[in-house]
């Protein structure tokens, strides 16, 4: 027995359109899993750093325990913007306990790195200028 089907073009282009759009989905799904960074030890940080282009010395400055609020100040909308910029988002970490590590930059007295982790996975980072007129900016390769 053959089972035939036939579909009007219009009917086979919306097929077709809903499958890609499936396909696109579940790429970026897949392209996001993958850029999950393991941030559990001081060298898979260091690593993660590396990786974005700057040196750091090989041992953290600070490790800070605290957590995200569950309601931003202005300040902290602020600062998740910054994040975004990076493509992160601390808007999904409320309230969850992280630790910001920071390391000091290479052959400079005033710039650092802060990684942010949750669970064992950087969720966040930023490169600050602690001089009089310094600045903090998103944390992307350079």
């Amino acid at each position: 027995m053959k089972l035939y089907m036939t579909f009007s073009k219009k009917s086979l282009v919306i097929a077709v359109a809903v499958a890609l759009i499936i396909i696109a989905v579940g790429g970026q799904i897949a392209a996001a899993r993958n850029t999950v960074k393991n941030g559990e030890t001081n060298a898979l940080r260091i690593e993660f750093i590396n990786s974005m282009g700057y040196s750091v010395n090989d041992s953290a400055v600070s490790a800070k325990e605290t957590a995200v609020p569950d309601e931003f100040s202005d300040v902290y909308k602020k600062y998740n913007e910054l994040q975004r910029k990076a493509g992160y988002d601390l808007l999904e970490y409320k309230g969850k306990k992280i630790t910001v590590y920071t390391y000091a930059i290479e052959n400079s007295e005033s710039e650092f790195v802060n990684i942010i982790v949750c669970d064992g996975v950087v969720i966040g980072g930023d490169v600050s200028d602690v001089c009089i007129n310094g600045e903090m900016k998103p944390l992307l390769k350079r």
